[in-house]
């Protein structure tokens, strides 16, 4: 019986990963818009995801059944960290003396849609607004549903992931608006 000598082993090892595909980042752009200035301090805090937003692939809602991720597109951290991240960004730092509430919620959609007219980024968040100087048990301010779809150029990972950091621009309008009255 001959054994396979170590080297040519260590070799197909090596040429097995020489051929892994790279992978590439991306984060939300997390630069603010300069769109949204609250009239309060917007504190904004964990955004859950749902199971399929869990994964660390950038989503692609094929079909109306069918759900697929780019392969070697990831996003750089957890969807709901980013989400957090770039409401923050857009709201702004706080201001001493005014008034805070804080956001926080589940993001139920961030993903590339394919659909009859296009390729479409979309975010969908369910939203509860509190008051920071009330207890958590007290009930919110306000919960609602924000949506924002956005048409994408390219069927890219890097053009679906402008067009969504725009949605989240186009909601965090809307939020400031809607603290406004509170």
């Amino acid at each position: 019986m001959r054994s396979t000598p170590l080297p040519v082993l260590m070799l197909c090892m090596l040429c097995g990963c020489a051929s892994a595909p790279k992978i590439d980042y991306y984060t939300l752009g997390m630069e603010s818009s300069g769109r949204s200035d609250p009239a309060v301090n917007v504190s904004v805090e964990r955004f859950r995801t749902t199971e399929a937003l869990s994964r660390s692939q950038i989503m692609v809602l094929a079909s109306p059944t069918r759900v697929e991720y780019y392969a070697t597109d990831h996003w750089a951290g957890s969807i709901g960290e980013l989400v957090q991240q770039k409401l923050a960004a857009e709201f702004g730092a706080p201001v001493v003396g005014k008034r805070t509430v804080i956001v926080s919620g589940m993001v139920l959609a961030c993903e590339q849609v394919d659909g009859a007219s296009g390729v479409e980024a979309r975010v969908r968040l369910d939203v509860t607004v509190r008051d920071a100087e009330l207890p958590r048990y007290q009930p919110p301010l306000l919960e609602r549903s924000y949506s924002a779809v956005r048409p994408v150029a390219t069927a890219s990972a890097g053009s679906v992931v402008t067009e969504l950091s725009r949605c989240l621009e186009e909601i965090a309008q809307k939020i400031t608006a809607d603290v406004a009255s509170l």
